[in-house]
This record gives structure tokens, sequence and C-alpha cells, in this order.
């Protein structure tokens, strides 16, 4: 009888691809996760940035203002806009929609956030606020610089022009909801159109108190650059798993919508 000798046993190659292709694929997307858990993107780079650009920014033009600087933009653009007051209906509605309807806002966000357990990011938004309000109106103090030649001396407040609180409160408030507006899973449409009005509105606020002669355009100007600062520092605050949004403060963990984009990619590449 003839013995033949057993066959070898051939081990098949296809998981091996397949473990090799799906080692590869995980990879990247742990890579990212691990960036995002330490708060290293591309994104939380761009908010320090716009954090940092903005306030050193405003800074510098705040020292400037001290040592008396004059903008050569001021007397010109004010001659330009003055003649627009009409009888000033349009812009003091525009000019007081940044005054009690602000404050009513900001509060009503505060407890929003604190009622719906996002208890440090409550915390953040009030402490910015109040840093907001009374660092305004500190600086209109320690700058001292007279308003326009005109303005109605009975102004309620402080009688000082730079920065216009108006504007930078406004900026500020209406920026941190845009970045939500932003960060939820609305179309991006719908962002950048919050993001559109945000700006308009500043734009219109701030011109309003130049058109009624409260303010210098320069004002206005340093006011725009500061709140982009702080909306920078909200925003790398509250981005991904920064200290502002961990998942202990709250019942359901909300992902940015920005990782939900980049998340939804990696599962269509895979």
């Amino acid at each position: 009888m003839t013995h033949h000798p057993p066959a070898p046993a051939t081990v098949p190659a296809t998981p091996a691809r397949a473990s090799t292709s799906g080692a590869t694929s995980e990879d990247p997307a742990r890579a990212r996760a691990g960036i995002r858990s330490r708060g290293v993107d591309g994104i939380s780079i761009a908010w320090l940035v716009l954090a940092v650009l903005g306030l050193v920014a405003f800074a510098a033009i705040t020292v400037e203002m001290l040592n008396h600087v004059v903008w050569p933009f001021d007397q010109s653009l004010l001659a330009t806009v003055r003649p627009w007051v009409g009888d000033g209906t349009i812009w003091r509605v525009l000019s007081e929609s940044a005054n009690i309807p602000l404050i009513v806002i900001g509060v009503g966000m505060v407890l929003v956030l604190f009622f719906t357990h996002r208890r440090r990011e409550a915390v953040l938004v009030a402490l910015l606020l109040i840093a907001v309000t009374a660092g305004s109106e500190g600086i209109k103090q320690l700058v001292a610089r007279p308003r326009p030649e005109g303005t109605d001396p009975n102004i309620p407040g402080v009688v000082y022009s730079f920065p216009s609180g108006h504007v930078l409160e406004a900026l500020v408030i209406f920026g941190v909801i845009a970045i939500h507006v932003l960060r939820s899973h609305l179309s991006r449409v719908v962002a950048a159109i919050a993001a559109v009005a945000v700006i308009v509105d500043a734009f219109l606020v701030g011109l309003s108190r130049v058109v009624l002669n409260a303010h210098w355009p320069s004002d206005a100007m340093a006011s725009l650059i500061a709140g982009a600062g702080v909306l920078g520092i909200y925003g790398l605050l509250t981005h991904g798993d920064a200290w502002a949004t961990k998942r202990s403060d709250r019942h359901d963990h909300e992902p940015d919508a920005t990782d939900a984009r980049n998340g939804d990619a990696s599962g269509s590449a895979a």
C-alpha cells in the first residue's frame, strides 16, 4: 500500500490582509482621538491664535490711547457719518439694543447653561461677561478719552469714550450664541448665517454709536478687536474636551459638530 504524505495545511491569507487593513484604518482614527483628548488640534490652535492676536492688539491700541495718539481716520469718518443721524430714532434703537436687552440675554444664557448641567461653561460665560463689562469701564477710567464734541453730558455711566462697551458686549454675547449654533447639528448654511448676523449686528451697533456722536470710530474698532479675542478664549475653553466641557458636568455628552463631522468622514472613508 502506498502511503501519501498529508498535504500541508494552508493558512488563508484573506483574514490577515483584512486584519492589516483594519489596523491601518484604525490607527488614524486612534491618532485623531488621542489628539482631540489632549486638546491639541487645528481648531484649538485657531481659537488660541484668535485670542492672543485679539487681546494683544487691543492692549497695543490701549497703550496708544494712553499716549494720546491721534487716529487719522477718526475725524474724517465721524464727519462722514454724522449727517446720517436724521431724527436719530433708528440709530438710538440700534444703540439701545446693546444695552438692557443684552443684560437679559446674557443672564438668561448663564441660567440656561447652569440648569442644563453645563455648570463649568455657565461659570466661564459669567466670568467673561463680568470681565468684559467691568474691564471696559475700568479702561475708560484709565484712558480717560473724551467723547466727541457735542456729546450729551448727561450720558449715564462712565463719561469717557474708549472703548465702546456696547460693541464689545454685543459681539461677545451674540458671538457665544453663534458658536453654539456652529457646534450644533444645524446645517452649515444656518451656522454661516448666524456668524454673519453677529458681525453685522456688532458693526451696526458700532456705527450707531458713532452716528450718535457717542464714540469715535477707533473706539468701536478697538472693541471689535477685543471682542474677537474674548471669543477666542471662550472657543478654546469650550472646544472638545476642554475644561468647560468636561463630561462630568453633563448628563449627556454632546460632542462638537466639528468632531461629529470628522467622525462621519473617517467612518465613510473606512
